[in-house]
């Protein structure tokens, strides 16, 4: 029975790994710190790896257990928001580029531009007599 606590142990602190990492995330999406991002990303995929390994070798659902199932509970939440927050800073992102690129006339666009600018307004058009 101590072996499976102990093996309880390292996935209980696999789990806790995690739920710290998902805490920095959510830190560094709010700053919009992408290079952080990307290394907390690495991170957590070493974490989740860890934690399949150590939740094999407990043998039993880690839900059984009260503290754990609630530990689950809230690295599921975490994540989902996460990912939600993610996905809007990266629609953000998105948007700037290419509104950033829209706002830069290209040499045809601006030939076309100054080409209908000029005859907008025309004098004497047939439309004034």
């Amino acid at each position: 029975m101590s072996s499976k606590n102990t093996a309880f142990d390292l996935f209980f602190n696999a789990l806790e790994t995690h739920e710290n990492l998902l805490h920095a995330e959510t830190q560094a999406i709010a700053a919009q710190h992408i290079e952080t991002i990307e290394s907390i990303l690495e991170q957590k995929d070493e974490s989740l790896q860890a934690l399949l390994d150590a939740k094999t070798e407990i043998g039993q659902d880690p839900r059984d257990n009260k503290e754990a199932d609630a530990l689950i509970d809230r690295v599921i939440e975490l994540q989902k928001r996460n990912s939600d927050s993610f996905r809007k800073l990266h629609k953000q992102q998105s948007l700037k580029s290419s509104k950033s690129a829209n706002t830069e006339l290209k040499p045809v666009d601006y030939r076309a531009k100054s080409a209908y600018s000029k005859n907008l307004i025309i004098p004497k058009s047939r439309l004034d007599y």
